[in-house]
């Protein structure tokens, strides 16, 4: 059993009396049952006046439907979410529900603080929720699952790829540069680099700041979703994949940051600094700089996933309305566009160990994602989730801060979402209410541009641009490339011992071999001292684990 962080507990006791025990279940004076939480937050959440974390339309409906009151035990954003949740497990008195990262559920687990869910999920969850984990052939549920016992209810991530980069449309035309001209949805490195460069020497944003192109300093993300302003989709395209274990053809596992196919990105990524195209500031700005260069146009080429524009892009189409933005992949010198495959997981939600109705959590899941989510006409069945949805109130105002999506659905849903959109179906016909939504909101821009809503382009641009023409265009075209990573969940010794060295390690190298401050002749350097500090442990128990889980 692992020990308990006991550092931990000074100033947890504001906590405790939050989240209470099995012997201490509290009822408000209606005799609804008060189920505690750990809510997660977001900064712009959107939501209309009057309503909060605390009171809102998902506690309002949990409340009618299933009778309980939903209180927070605590509320986070980011770094102060995991800090509550470690001073909960450190305490041994955590919410009766709340979403946890894989090394949080396993601790918790192993301490006894959290319910077996095995067969209450096979009574309550219903067709539907079954079918998405179905979907990924239960690799969530398999992630969930600890000494044969389901102790906890995946949320679902898909990395379909590719990553790609946002380019500003409105200085594309501006300057006449044609881009795509074989309409295969992707751009060369050349094509980037000329367009960084003409940008840049034209001062195309116009305020006399104009950078060809800004990197976030950590340069590289391990997922999709993580991919903002990182060079991650110019490194897939020389074959790279950062961050990302993959089994090489002897068998063995391979590093992706640790590859030759890396040592070539760098040395891309070198060059243009050399030349003055990459922000000289390289390195030392932060996410926020960088997100403001773009709201004040002072980028016109923005790296970023799908679903950039609907938290990220559309801050620069509200500033500046003429502000429009076009996604590409990036295809390599054999015209083949790289890419990652992870069906992943999202949190885990966990129910405190003796929790009076531990079925709760799954009743939960299945009216948000099954019963509302699936409404044929959610404006009169449910109307405050109907107005969240115009408003694009964020998701994490839901009690379970997680999504449930079938595998590659998102891709369905924007094919089916644009072409109704662009006339070629029955927008009246899709069964979806989201789907159906979206589509609205993409007829809404296509319709009137000018008069449209920020909102209406953010899902135009993430849903028909990106999704539909990218990420669908480049499979439908057979230049998609979609490389397979191993997938491991388990808790890894060595990471947990030494995977924050080693990860500061790879950082800083990467500024020194981009900045020029270290030659890239010692590239092969870098990879056996990070093998030394922990990065070959690390590799030996991944390819131990593999080995049995295969």
């Amino acid at each position: 059993m692992k020990k308990l962080l006991v550092g931990m507990l000074l100033g947890s006791a504001v906590l405790l009396s939050a989240c209470g025990s099995a012997e201490e279940a509290q009822r408000t004076a209606e005799g609804n049952l008060i189920v505690t939480l750990g809510q997660q937050t977001q900064q712009n959440s959107k939501l209309p006046e009057g309503d909060s974390y605390a009171d809102n339309a998902y506690r309002r409906l949990v409340k009618e439907k299933l009778g309980v009151q939903l209180e927070s035990a605590f509320e986070a954003n980011g770094d102060e979410y995991t800090r509550q949740v470690s001073l909960a497990i450190a305490a041994g008195e955590i919410p009766d529900i709340m979403a946890v990262s894989r090394d949080e559920l396993e601790e918790l687990a192993e301490n006894g603080l959290i319910e077996d869910l095995t067969e209450v999920y096979e009574e309550y969850a219903s067709d539907h929720i079954k079918s998405i984990y179905d979907s990924f052939d239960n690799v969530q549920l398999n992630a969930a699952t600890i000494d044969g016992q389901l102790m906890a209810l995946p949320g679902t991530a898909n990395d379909f790829g590719p990553n790609m980069v946002w380019i500003r449309q409105d200085w594309l035309d501006d300057l006449n540069i044609e881009l795509d001209e074989d309409g295969n949805n992707a751009i060369t490195l050349d094509e980037l680099v000329e367009t960084a460069t003409i940008f840049q020497e034209e001062d195309a944003g116009g305020t006399g700041k104009t950078k060809g192109l800004a990197l976030a300093y950590w340069l590289t993300s391990g997922d999709h979703g993580g991919s903002g302003y990182t060079a991650t989709a110019i490194f897939n395209a020389f074959g790279a994949y950062p961050k990302t274990y993959l089994e090489g053809e002897d068998g063995n596992l391979v590093y992706g940051s640790n590859t030759e196919e890396m040592k070539e990105g760098l040395t891309f990524l070198n060059e243009l600094f050399t030349q003055g195209i990459l922000d000289p500031q390289f390195g030392t700005r932060t996410y926020d700089d960088i997100n403001a260069m773009m709201v004040n146009g002072e980028i016109g080429i923005v790296p970023g996933p799908w679903h950039f524009p609907d938290w990220g892009l559309v801050q620069a189409k509200t500033a500046n309305p003429e502000a429009v933005f076009t996604p590409f992949a990036i295809e390599n010198e054999d015209g083949t566009v790289n890419g990652v495959n992870k069906p992943g997981v999202g949190s885990f939600v966990v129910v405190r160990k003796d929790f009076e109705r531990p079925e709760l959590a799954i009743e939960m899941i299945n009216l948000i994602f099954d019963e509302v989510a699936n409404s044929e006409d959610m404006e009169t069945e449910f109307p405050e989730i109907y107005e969240y949805a115009q408003l694009a109130v964020d998701g994490s105002i839901r009690p379970v801060n997680i999504e449930m999506f079938k595998n590659l659905s998102e891709i369905d849903d924007a094919v089916l979402a644009s072409d109704a959109a662009l006339g070629n179906s029955s927008i009246e016909a899709i069964d979806s209410f989201i789907v159906q939504n979206n589509a609205l909101k993409i007829k809404a821009f296509l319709d009137d541009s000018a008069a449209s809503d920020p909102t209406d382009w953010s899902v135009y641009a993430s849903r028909l641009l990106a999704v539909n023409n990218v990420m669908n265009g480049v499979r439908q075209a057979g230049i998609y490339n979609e490389v397979n990573p191993v997938a491991i969940f388990e808790t890894i010794e060595a990471s947990e011992r030494n995977g924050a060295q080693i990860n500061k390690l790879e950082e800083e190298t990467f500024i020194k071999f981009v900045t020029g401050e270290e030659t890239l002749e010692n590239f092969e350097q870098y990879v056996e001292t990070w093998g030394q500090q922990g990065g070959t442990a690390i590799l030996e128990e991944m390819q131990s684990i593999n080995k049995e889980n295969n």
